[in-house]
């Protein structure tokens, strides 16, 4: 494979990486306004705004961990990153040592706990483990937060090539019958120039 068939391959799973990351800062967007009582829930089980902020970080950390993966299939973004931004490689490993103590931890919660629920005595320690190693675990959520939102700025600067992937990639959705997605679709996920990105910095950086 040539070298710009490898970058291709590597931008079209960025793709698939800014899909997911967008949708985990909607996420923490409502995680946070929960947190905050900004949001008030109506349910009939008498669920509070700290209920409701518990659960979503049940799925923000499970959410984190597809993304710093790095098993034989997950989706290890702190590779990727390396591959598409070369010249941030040391800002990037100083990211992940902020990020990899927390890791063993959120992957037994995520396959015990999280995505997927063990033997009650299994469970219930995977999500006390979530609590008791908590300081770990929002240093290295913010640490990807604050390098995933950098590159987001960055996108159109360094990865000039990504709206013509975007394109390509529709082009086979569409060959293969995939008709729910469109350049409009696209704009939503942020991949398309006349996006909005630094309205999303601000809503992201509380």
């Amino acid at each position: 494979m040539s070298n710009r068939e490898m970058r291709k391959h590597a931008l079209r799973r960025y793709v698939v990486f800014r899909v997911k990351l967008i949708e985990f800062l909607d996420i923490h967007a409502s995680w946070q306004a929960f947190k905050s009582e900004e949001f008030v829930p109506i349910t009939p089980v008498s669920r509070t705004a700290a209920d409701f902020a518990a659960a979503l970080r049940t799925v923000q950390l499970s959410w984190f961990s597809i993304f710093i993966d790095k098993s034989k299939d997950g989706m290890d973004v702190i590779k990727l990153w390396k591959e598409l931004f070369p010249d941030r490689e040391l800002v990037i490993e100083q990211a992940w040592a902020q990020m990899e103590p927390a890791w063993g931890t959120l992957r037994r919660f995520r396959n015990k706990a999280g995505f997927h629920a063990d033997k009650p005595l299994a469970f219930f320690r995977a999500r006390e483990s979530i609590l008791t190693e908590w300081n770990v675990i929002i240093t290295a959520l913010e640490a990807f937060k604050q390098l995933a939102m950098q590159f987001l700025k960055d996108e159109a600067k360094e990865l000039p090539e990504l709206e013509s992937v975007v394109d390509d990639l529709l082009d086979d959705l569409e060959e293969n019958q995939a008709r729910h997605f469109s350049r409009d679709e696209f704009k939503k996920y942020l991949m398309i120039p006349n996006s909005d990105k630094g309205k999303v910095a601000e809503n992201v950086t509380r």
